[in-house]
């Protein structure tokens, strides 16, 4: 082989191997491009999916079906925090919270109860302590009348297998949405015990101690 054939060989090997190394380092370039040199929709992007996957720890107390500590999106509101928690109760005075607002790390979340549920159960309790202080001073004079008072005063026990919408209203805490899911919860499976009640929409394991001693299963 003639030497200017050799040198011409030689010089093409050479740009061939130039070719493939600028090729393979191009492409590392584009596998290491840092986000702010990617367009301003791409970052958004980007940024977007990092914020969706980070979450914050929020306490959501007050008028909802299951209050507790809830680890929520960062960027989410106070409305998908609370329903987080179960949503609301029947007398939760969603006026009065924000529900549009963004949550934050370590923030508490509180659901006020409407003003009327607040008063009537206000009633009740000085009612119950009336009751009480009433019974006991009758006790303490010897009265004959404290028996009776005893037995007037004395909650009455609801069955929760054949009792109807309105009974079950007279329970703490039962409003007649309430009652209503846990008559048609019974129709497709009566109650084999108290605890059945948890599979009841919105009777959680506070509600379920609270109606424990109210309630039987005949």
């Amino acid at each position: 082989m003639q030497p200017k054939a050799k040198k011409i060989i030689f010089i093409a090997v050479l740009l061939t191997g130039c070719i493939i190394t600028s090729l393979i380092s191009t492409n590392d370039k584009a596998k290491t491009l840092p986000v702010s040199s990617l367009p301003q929709s791409a970052q958004g992007a980007v940024a977007s999916k990092a914020a969706q996957t980070k979450t914050v720890r929020v306490q959501v107390s007050g008028a909802v079906l299951e209050p507790g500590i809830y680890d929520v999106p960062a960027n989410c509101r106070v409305e998908e925090a609370i329903a987080a928690a179960g949503g609301l109760t029947e007398n939760a005075d969603s006026e009065r919270v924000n529900l549009v607002r963004k949550v934050r790390d370590g923030m508490q979340i509180r659901v006020p109860v409407q003003k009327a549920a607040q008063t009537n159960r206000t009633q009740r309790k000085n009612a119950q302590a009336t009751a009480g202080y009433s019974a006991s001073s009758t006790k303490k004079v010897g009265s004959t009348r404290a028996g009776a008072e005893k037995n007037n005063s004395a909650v009455q026990i609801v069955r929760i297998n054949s009792a109807g919408v309105s009974e079950l209203q007279q329970l703490p805490g039962i409003g007649p949405a309430l009652a209503q899911r846990i008559v048609e919860t019974r129709n497709s499976g009566r109650f084999s015990s108290v605890e059945d009640l948890l599979r009841v929409p919105g009777i959680g394991k506070a509600k379920l101690a609270k109606l424990r001693n109210y309630v039987e299963v005949d």
